[in-house]
């Protein structure tokens, strides 16, 4: 293209100047050239004639043209048709290309965008389908609370607890127990989903009540027998629940929990390693100290090697000899 291009322009500056003015030629030729590719070509008027006589030689060639000097000008003015003709042609070609790359560009471009609305629509379902899982969840978890609720509200001395009682407002009640709780403050909490994704804070704060009555209240009273009664309830549904540990519920056992149950005998096989390493640590202490005290027998000059009885037998065998003496 970019060749056709400098022919064409090369035969319409030798058409338009003639073939005595080279300069003129060569000046605007390369004027075309710039302002076409942006470069700055100085071409002399030698060169341009030269370019001329090939494009002349080429152009001959392919048309099998007889040359003759006087026919020079009509020669020029059919290169400059042919080539014309020809770069329309080069340039439909061209625009057709360009158009089916922009076309297949464009089908791209709506490809990818269908793909990515697809893609956003599936990510909102997702979104979608998450919250109402999460609600579904939610509310599965506030149903199964408020049905515990409900079974302790149903014993009969549970209004003991449903709010604080004027015997909890002394200055006894505040200085032994920390955290006062009641079925009235769990209850608002239910109500503001604070145990929706803390399900554990809500047998927390059972336990916490129930044992706050056992500490502070007698062991005849009504309150303390009420108490254990409903902490057992909230044990055995504790108890039916998985994954609880006794490290999360308040420091009650979890029985039947088979976690805890290994986790125990884990504690127990550490201690057990600990105690057999001291044991064995003091043995060598004990082995090092004998053998050293053996060294320091030996080394004592009145040790008699002869006398297995040690040095206190040889002093006094000794002894007797020198008074026979």
């Amino acid at each position: 293209m970019e060749k056709l291009q400098d022919d064409l322009w090369l035969a319409c500056s030798v058409q338009r100047h003639g073939l005595n003015n080279w300069e003129m030629v060569a000046v605007e030729f390369s004027d075309a050239v710039f302002h076409r590719r942006r470069c700055i070509l100085d071409l002399s008027p030698i060169e341009c004639q030269v370019m001329y006589q090939d494009l002349r030689d080429r152009f001959m060639n392919v048309h099998q043209m007889d040359y003759k000097e006087d026919d020079e000008s009509v020669l020029v003015k059919f290169m400059v048709d042919i080539l014309t003709k020809a770069y329309i042609v080069a340039l439909r070609e061209d625009v057709k290309l360009r158009t089916a790359s922009i076309q297949k560009n464009y089908l791209l471009l709506f490809q990818l965008e269908a793909e990515e609305r697809i893609e956003l629509k599936e990510e909102e379902d997702g979104d979608k389908s998450n919250k109402m899982e999460e609600i579904q969840r939610k509310s599965n978890i506030d149903e199964g609370l408020r049905k515990i609720l409900d079974l302790l509200r149903s014993h009969k001395h549970c209004c003991l607890f449903e709010s604080r009682l004027r015997s909890q407002g002394n200055q006894d009640y505040t200085e032994q127990i920390r955290q006062h709780m009641d079925l009235q403050i769990i209850q608002s909490k239910l109500e503001q989903d604070v145990y929706s994704n803390f399900e554990i804070a809500f047998f927390r704060d059972l336990l916490l009540m129930f044992n706050n009555a056992i500490v502070y209240y007698p062991k005849e009273t009504i309150q303390h027998v009420a108490a254990l009664e409903l902490r057992d309830i909230v044990r055995r549904e504790m108890n039916a629940k998985p994954l609880f540990r006794r490290d999360i519920v308040c420091g009650l056992p979890a029985e039947g929990n088979t976690m805890l149950v290994k986790e125990m005998a884990e504690k127990r096989m550490r201690k057990r390693y600990k105690m057999r390493a001291r044991e064995t640590d003091e043995s060598v202490r004990r082995s090092a100290r004998v053998r050293s005290r053996g060294w320091e027998i030996k080394n004592d000059p009145d040790y008699d090697y002869y006398d297995c009885r040690g040095p206190r037998r040889s002093r006094r065998i000794r002894g007797n000899i020198n008074k026979k003496d």
